[in-house]
């Protein structure tokens, strides 16, 4: 028997169909690269035109960031949905709020008219400074030890009043939740009540938040207030002027 025959290679009856297999892998590998290049270039063009979109609406600072998630992003494009987009800006303002890292976040946004969002979710941070600046009462207000308190004085002595912050609808209302008079804790009986007048009740109303979005959450962090916003079927330029 011929070795040189029987074994696959150059004179080799199976040589030129192991090459061809060969090169046909190596082809298929070349588009399939090709493939993601080129949706990847056009994901890198809609997140473009949707950031310069955004650019006009009042309330932003800067251009905002764009990631369109899911992958491939052409394939997303001829289901007529993309699973999720989602923008972020340093700063934005909504009523006269100032807001900081704003992120939203959009779940199954359609690709044409009427360009609605299944979900969104928007979070931001603010500070004690922002939010005195939208109250109609005049309040020092300040993150201590994970609470946000009021700081005033009784007899000359420092005393902070605990606030617990509540969310309702697009309300931001709060609750007194605990006394401290130089640095001692003290009963509401130990308090003038000219002192805790105005301090309850609704603090302030986000009513710019796009048509469908509610409040689902305020939360003190160590130095600021963390709001959490969400929504279901949402017109995607409403959201987007939201962020």
């Amino acid at each position: 028997m011929d070795v040189a025959a029987a074994t696959p290679g150059r004179g080799s009856p199976y040589g030129r169909p192991m090459r061809r297999l060969v090169w046909t892998v190596v082809v298929l590998a070349f588009v399939a690269g090709g493939a993601a290049a080129v949706d990847s270039v056009l994901r890198g063009q809609a997140e473009d035109r949707i950031a310069s979109e955004v650019t006009a609406i009042p309330g932003l600072q800067t251009t905002p960031g764009v990631s369109i998630g899911g992958f491939p992003f052409l394939t997303q494009v001829a289901g007529g949905s993309l699973d999720t987009v989602r923008l972020s800006t340093p700063t934005a303002a909504v009523d006269g709020l100032r807001l900081d890292d704003v992120e939203v976040e959009l779940s199954g946004v359609l690709i044409e008219s009427p360009y609605t969002a299944s979900r969104a979710v928007l979070t931001a941070r603010t500070t004690p400074e922002a939010v005195e600046d939208v109250l109609a009462v005049d309040l020092d207000l300040a993150v201590r030890g994970g609470q946000l308190v009021a700081r005033t004085t009784v007899a000359g002595l420092p005393l902070d009043v605990v606030l617990a912050p509540r969310v309702s609808g697009r309300e931001v209302s709060v609750e007194i939740a605990g006394f401290v008079l130089a640095g001692v804790a003290v009963s509401a009986d130990d308090v003038p009540a000219e002192v805790t007048a105005g301090l309850t009740g609704v603090w302030f109303v986000l009513d710019g938040l796009p048509a469908g979005m509610v409040l689902t959450e305020v939360r003190v962090l160590d130095d600021d207030l963390l709001l959490r916003a969400e929504g279901t079927d949402l017109d995607l330029a409403a959201v987007v002027a939201a962020g």
